[in-house]
């Protein structure tokens, strides 16, 4: 098959969980002797090895105002360009499998409709229903989509969605969200694989927990701003929180590590963040916004180590919760994050059942795909059956 990878910021993994999700995809079909194709709006840092990439725009709207500014005209408009237009010819796709659309526009499905090629989307956020994907306020309250303003721009965005055959989530949550949205389309959930970490697993974490972990974005929306307001006290308990990652709230992460109240190391990738995780006892999931994944990447992550997680009951953790052992509920206070870890009865519960990483996690999540992908390429939508 020829399929042709469509999202932001394409495959490039030192953006964020959906672009490692389209990188693992592209790799995994490639090693299967399929033909990815991966074509991003902005330009990649990073691309996977033997795999075509194409890109839509020169400037990256992380970079550019102007940009930044056109990404939500494009939205708005939704309009099938030209540039677009040539991206997709060129490709020759059998199958057009669309991720986060910034800088790109749902425009693309109405492309691949005109050309006669059929689409899969997978949700990764609300980018469809939220100008700023997450249906959160930036201080991290939640924040109802404005019914004019909003409305509008999803409208734009959804007069497309009839040319989508199916439609993916990593979580029931994201599914339910988004429901009405694709007239026509079946709908999965195709989960996140726990997959063993690379490199040499880590020994067993230190019981009862002495030192805690949070590694992703300092935003609001994860958070991190909990995190600081609970360090002193679980400080003054004798627990060390390691902090880290980048983002707006780094200032403050790093004004409470100056006053000794958490150890805050900086962005961490490659084998400085396996041996981050090692270093922890348990892993910190505090988000405010509603995750989107049921399992996200860092909760695998931490699962993957051996190290049991706390984390908030919002959107797809709290399906994580439910489904997977080792994850425990964590009240989104900062009291309600020092009585968490303050339990050592559900610690060493949750330790107990963190469960053991899949060999071939992977392969059957790559099995999900490629039986879905055959099933839109040789049946209608609605004779789709949802993968096992």
């Amino acid at each position: 098959m020829r399929v042709l990878l469509v999202s932001a910021h394409g495959a490039d993994t030192s953006y964020g969980g959906a672009e490692r999700y389209v990188s693992d995809l592209a790799l995994g079909l490639h090693d299967r002797g399929h033909e990815p194709r991966v074509l991003s709006a902005f330009p990649p840092r990073e691309t996977p090895a033997g795999v075509e990439t194409a890109t839509l725009h020169a400037t990256d709207w992380r970079t550019s105002p102007v940009r930044r500014i056109r990404n939500h005209l494009g939205d708005v408009l939704s309009l099938p360009g030209p540039a677009l237009r040539r991206a997709v010819a060129e490709a020759r796709p059998d199958l057009v499998h669309t991720n986060n659309l910034p800088g790109i526009s749902s425009a693309v499905w109405e492309v691949a409709r005109e050309a006669g090629v059929p689409v899969v989307h997978t949700l990764h956020d609300y980018h469809l229903l939220c100008p700023r994907t997450t249906l959160v306020r930036p201080e991290g309250t939640p924040c109802r989509p404005h019914p004019l303003l909003c409305g509008l721009r999803t409208a734009r965005l959804r007069r497309f969605a009839g040319a989508v055959s199916h439609v993916v989530a990593g979580s029931e949550h994201l599914l339910r969200a988004h429901r009405g949205f694709f007239p026509r389309a079946a709908e999965s959930v195709v989960r996140l694989p726990l997959a063993p970490l690379e490199g040499a697993s880590p020994p067993p974490p230190a019981g009862p927990p002495s030192t805690l972990g949070y590694i992703g974005g300092l935003a609001p929306t994860k958070g991190v701003r909990l995190l600081v307001d609970a360090a002193p006290e679980l400080a003054r308990q004798g627990l060390t929180l390691r902090v880290a990652g980048d983002g707006p709230l780094r200032p403050e992460v790093e004004a409470a590590a100056a006053r000794g109240e958490l150890v805050y190391d900086g962005f961490l990738d490659g084998t400085r963040k396996l041996e981050f995780l090692a270093a922890c006892d348990a892993g910190l999931v505090p988000s405010l916004w509603d995750e989107p994944s049921g399992p996200p990447y860092v909760v695998c992550e931490w699962l993957a180590a051996g190290r049991p997680v706390l984390a908030t009951r919002r959107g797809g953790l709290a399906e994580a919760i439910e489904l997977l052992g080792g994850v425990l509920p964590l009240e989104p206070t900062p009291e309600g994050i020092v009585a968490a870890v303050g339990d050592e009865a559900a610690w060493r519960g949750a330790l107990a059942a963190v469960p053991q990483p899949a060999e071939d996690a992977v392969n059957r999540w790559l099995d999900q795909y490629e039986r879905l992908y055959r099933a839109v390429l040789g049946a209608p939508a609605a004779a789709v059956e949802a993968p096992a």
